[in-house]
């Protein structure tokens, strides 16, 4: 078992200043209801930074297409800049 605990990688705790990225992998989520969430990150310290897919153009039921969903998810993920990620809806 020892070797799973070698496989787990502990992110370290956020602090004032570091970036969360809000981004929808599933259901549409507009800015305006996003906006207390962004309201209330900025107040404690943080600085929020929008994915495409959130607020985005809503196709049927979700945020975009699989492939713009995808998309934004992997960009935040690859933005040595983002701290942590919220997902709006889904996930």
């Amino acid at each position: 078992m020892s070797y799973i605990r070698n496989m787990i990688k502990m992110p370290p705790y956020l602090k004032k200043g570091d970036t969360i990225a809000l981004v929808c992998p599933a259901s549409f989520l507009s800015l305006e209801k996003a906006q207390t969430c962004m309201d209330t990150l900025v107040s404690w310290g943080f600085q929020v930074k929008v994915g495409k897919t959130l607020g985005g153009v809503q196709q049927n039921y979700f945020s975009g297409s699989d492939t713009e969903r995808l998309a934004d998810l992997q960009a935040m993920m690859d933005d040595p800049q983002v701290h942590a990620i919220l997902c709006g809806r889904g996930g």
